[in-house]
């Protein structure tokens, strides 16, 4: 792991051949995969985000009232990298061979055709304009979910920079018992056992990772063991998915003393929808709201 908080590619690329092993069925979306989050580790040594702070006032009363740092729209963004990440991207996807390639090519027309803007883009997704989303995609009948994608896994690397300056301000040495990240307040994604037995959550939105107790429900705070359970993955081993039958979420979790692979969160969380499909098909339905 170098020094910006990320993964060297080499050892993304073996995180993604210890997958590909398990699921040779995976292969080719895993390499799309591979090649994006290379594309998003290496573009942070070309980052520059300007300096933030919180006033002490406002800082003291999140802290006490346990309130996230910000709101997504306050993030702090590269626009110069995140549309170069943007065209990266476009490139890899480009070469996919499920039709993917057909919806790319429209969207990067336009943009050099000047009927979209490369930074409107970005602050749109920033800003959580879905109004400007839906008019975007009835417009130019374009599929607002693949634009957002792209947009989104653009400013990925600079989301994941600043969360990591914003969570100085955290005391890291406690658990955090509320149902969202204490840096931006959005749902984790997985959540994983590492040494000693140490629950970590990590933020789907900007990849903040925290401690957190281990028999709760990260999303409705629920403590009751009766009304918490996990079940384990067969043949996988470092698997389970814990499930609240409060709120009939669930999220999936990676014991990561059970495996020698290297684990890359991001990898882990998108390369099972096979425990998705079986988990939502008994009554349970993911924790976050967008994927």
């Amino acid at each position: 792991m170098n020094d910006k908080s990320g993964f060297y590619p080499e050892e993304i690329s073996k995180a993604v051949e210890g997958v590909k092993r398990k699921r040779p069925d995976y292969a080719s979306m895993l390499n799309l995969y591979e090649k994006i989050f290379i594309a998003q580790e290496k573009s942070k040594s070309d980052i520059r985000l300007s300096e933030y702070s919180i006033p002490g006032d406002i800082l003291s009363l999140k802290l006490k009232e346990k309130l996230p740092l910000l709101t997504i729209s306050q993030f702090n963004i590269d626009y110069e990298s995140s549309k170069h990440l943007f065209e990266d991207i476009c490139a890899i996807l480009s070469k996919a061979d499920d039709g993917l390639s057909d919806h790319i090519k429209k969207i990067t027309d336009l943009i050099d055709e000047k009927k979209l803007n490369t930074d409107e883009l970005l602050s749109a997704i920033i800003q959580e304009d879905e109004s400007f989303f839906e008019k975007v995609e009835e417009e130019y009948r374009i599929d607002k979910k693949i634009l957002s994608f792209i947009l989104y896994n653009s400013i990925k690397p600079s989301l994941t920079l600043f969360s990591d300056k914003l969570s100085g301000y955290l005391d890291k040495l406690n658990e955090w018992d509320k149902g969202y990240c204490p840096v931006c307040g959005s749902a984790p994604e997985v959540s994983l056992f590492e040494e000693n037995g140490k629950r970590f959550l990590i933020c789907s939105f900007c990849n903040h990772k925290w401690a957190s107790k281990r028999i709760y429900c990260p999303f409705c705070e629920n403590t009751d063991h009766k009304s918490l359970h996990y079940f384990n993955i067969e043949d996988e081993e470092e698997y389970r998915v814990d499930v609240c039958d409060l709120c009939k979420k669930y999220i999936k979790t990676i014991d990561t003393k059970k495996t020698t692979r290297i684990i890359y969160p991001q990898l882990e969380y998108v390369s099972t929808p096979h425990i998705d499909i079986k988990i939502e098909e008994m009554g349970f339905r993911k924790g976050i709201i967008f994927d």
